[in-house]
């Protein structure tokens, strides 16, 4: 009883939108409250969990009025793992969200008011679709679980599925449980994590144990086990968490497992990154080839390049590319995946972009067009400046974080270059997360 008049004593509001990481944000004594799993057009009470000058949080008690885009979340721990942000909302609100979070960062952070967003480019499915989960384990002396960390905790959710992620990645996760607690003595391996992926196209599989330290023996037998249950299992691979340069160790098969993007065949490291949704990778690959406009004579560089998606693929349609990847596993990927599928005109260098684009520059390397896929934290001042330096007429900019990109897009702003249009593209349903991809070009080109 007491209970129930808690709530009914509990501030009341009405959702008018939704924060960047998508929580609902009313309005508490006229200053905005950040409830999450609320819903924009909701009527909801709250408990307030933060309560600062400007700006408050709220825990979700009650939904006096639903919004019609409220669904069922088709997952029972959803709201404790923390893997999604929007599983409440059905998935045309979904894409609503993160059309104006795309918006509001070009407006707000970047002041780029006037520039064209088209409509963000959905997926037809959007289940199943993330080929790369990272895990954590949790060993004590009884016990060996591996599961998601809750959400803000290092407590450790060990959920039995996820409608995210490929049906064989469970299977695959608790036979791995059982072999690494079924290791004793010096077979031992003191694994904190756990990385799956798989290529879609291949159906390949591979594992990667992130550890403190190598296992002093390998139990063979164990090892052959594991892999018996998974004809597809291309490799099992051990990482030092501290030493990321050290060479790894492979347990079984191969460090790679093998991914097909639009016909061009990529070979990908253990410790590369590529982009985890392939399904949204052919339209994110059919967008940068149209903003692109290849043209048989042109040169383009490719910045923060990876294993080459962008450089393999429109390769054959220019004369001559250039990336540059810092990561060294990726970019010797990179120089084999040229290999793999007969790229003659492609220069892969490993070193930092700012360094890199100068030393390109001297020998009299002048790129048509620019494309830059760089991580969320988007690019330093002094990459878009030696970017321009080079006077590219176009520069496609890929990004996760519209955050980042609209600064940097701001920044280019300034250097004489226009952002013609912005595409949205969901690579990451469910999630707050949006892709974008940003055609730039050089205003007055010589």
């Amino acid at each position: 009883m007491r209970e129930k008049k808690a709530v009914i004593d509990s501030p009341i509001t009405t959702i008018q939108g939704y924060s960047h990481a998508g929580e609902g944000v009313g309005r508490l004594k006229g200053k905005p409250v950040f409830i999450p799993l609320a819903a924009r057009g909701e009527t909801v009470r709250f408990a307030i969990t933060e309560d600062k000058k400007d700006f408050a949080r709220g825990k979700l008690l009650e939904i006096v009025e639903p919004a019609s885009w409220r669904t069922t979340p088709q997952c029972n721990t959803y709201q404790s793992c923390g893997g999604c942000h929007l599983l409440h909302l059905n998935y045309e609100e979904q894409l609503y969200f993160k059309q104006q979070r795309v918006i509001s960062a070009l407006c707000r952070i970047g002041r780029l008011d006037n520039v064209a967003v088209n409509p963000i480019l959905r997926m037809d499915n959007p289940w199943r679709y993330r080929h790369t989960a990272r895990f954590h384990i949790n060993k004590t002396e009884h016990s060996l679980e591996i599961g998601y960390y809750r959400l803000k905790s290092h407590t450790l959710e060990q959920i039995k599925d996820c409608p995210l992620l490929p049906d064989d990645f469970f299977r695959l996760r608790n036979a791995i449980a059982e072999f690494l607690g079924s290791l004793k003595g010096s077979f031992c391996i003191p694994a904190r994590q756990v990385v799956l992926r798989k290529g879609r196209a291949t159906g390949d599989l591979l594992v990667r144990l992130l550890a403190e330290d190598f296992p002093v023996e390998t139990d063979r037998e164990s090892i052959s086990a594991l892999a018996a249950g998974f004809p597809n299992l291309r490799g099992i691979v051990i990482s030092l968490i501290n030493r990321p340069e050290a060479p790894e160790m492979i347990l079984f098969g191969h460090n790679y497992y093998t991914e097909i993007i639009s016909g061009t065949r990529f070979r990908i490291p253990a410790g590369a990154f590529f982009q985890n949704n392939p399904a949204q990778t052919e339209v994110l690959l059919r967008t940068v080839s149209t903003f692109s406009e290849p043209q048989p004579y042109e040169t383009l560089i490719d910045l923060y390049c990876g294993v080459g998606l962008f450089a393999h693929t429109l390769a054959p349609r220019v004369k001559r590319v250039y990336g540059i990847e810092e990561n060294k596993t990726a970019v010797a990927a990179a120089a084999e995946n040229a290999g793999i599928n007969g790229t003659v005109n492609t220069v892969f260098i490993r070193g930092q972009v700012e360094k890199a684009l100068p030393s390109l520059a001297k020998k009299g390397i002048k790129p048509d067009t620019v494309i830059l896929d760089p991580p969320r934290r988007g690019c330093t001042p002094q990459a878009l400046r030696e970017i321009c330096n080079m006077s590219p007429n176009r520069i496609v900019y890929v990004s996760c974080d519209p955050a980042t990109l609209a600064r940097d897009l701001a920044l280019l702003a300034g250097e004489g270059y226009e952002t013609r249009v912005v595409q949205p593209v969901d690579m990451f349903p469910h999630t707050y997360h949006v892709e974008c991809i940003a055609l730039i070009k050089r205003n007055n080109p010589t």
